[in-house]
């Protein structure tokens, strides 16, 4: 039988994009990632407390997402993470394929561990360019003129994913099946399971818990940077060795 990914969420009550974004928007975050076998993932689902609400739009609850990430010609963006320097930037644009919307978002990391990320409402497009107000906004955010000119498209990632809330703790998680990564040449990786990840204001919550108690431990992964190292042999990949090994596959 083919996993139908909606099916993780069926049972829980649905809630609309804006009601979610008002409740959970989540612009500042800590972000734990999890990598879990199909089956795992409906027993997982199935702990959830039931008074969680589940994204739906227009009779839909599994979306499809493709986004390519930006990085300078040396990879700033990429080493950045990979050595764990305790502020790095992030710059992809993310489209929503069945909405036919797309978003410049730049993400950034605090001394703290959190991230912060900035969106910018973008015409639909799947073309791995920024606009001239993606590169302004780009700049803003990171507060160094001129780089968004410099930087150019290194890697698209494709997935289905499934979105849930807990309403009174403002905590998001999402549930992400076929994570494909791809470079422009077309060379490319999948991860083998589904990835799940929550953004909670604070460092853990109900969610988190429930995934341990499953016996399930947060890993090493950014779908850009372990994406463009699992791609390529010469670039570092100490950070996400043991992730790469165990879920990545080309």
């Amino acid at each position: 039988m083919i996993f139908q990914l909606d099916s993780l969420v069926q049972r829980f009550p649905a809630i609309g994009i804006e009601s979610m974004d008002n409740v959970a928007s989540l612009e500042q975050r800590f972000d734990r990632k999890y990598i879990v076998s199909e089956e795992e993932a409906k027993f997982f689902f199935g702990m959830l407390p039931s008074s969680l609400t589940a994204l739906e739009i227009s009779g839909k609850r599994a979306f499809a997402y493709e986004s390519w990430y930006f990085d300078t010609a040396d990879l700033e963006s990429f080493r950045a993470t990979a050595y764990r320097r305790r502020r790095r930037w992030k710059v992809r644009t993310r489209t929503y394929l069945d909405a036919q919307k797309s978003l410049v978002e730049v993400k950034l990391r605090d001394h703290r561990g959190r991230s912060l990320k900035r969106r910018l409402p973008e015409s639909f497009s799947l073309a791995p360019s920024l606009s001239a107000e993606g590169t302004k906004f780009v700049n803003n955010v990171v507060g160094r003129d001129g780089l968004a000119e410099t930087l150019r498209a290194t890697l698209k990632t494709s997935y289905d994913r499934v979105s849930v809330v807990d309403m009174e703790n403002g905590v998001r998680l999402t549930a992400d099946l076929g994570v494909k990564c791809e470079t422009v040449g077309g060379k490319e990786v999948s991860i083998n399971g589904v990835v799940i990840e929550t953004k909670s204001p604070h460092s853990s919550g109900l969610i988190d818990r429930v995934l341990w108690r499953c016996g399930h431990r947060p890993v090493r992964l950014s779908k850009y940077g372990t994406g463009l190292a699992a791609i390529h042999d010469e670039l570092s990949r100490s950070k996400w060795h043991r992730t790469i090994n165990q879920h990545f596959r080309a």
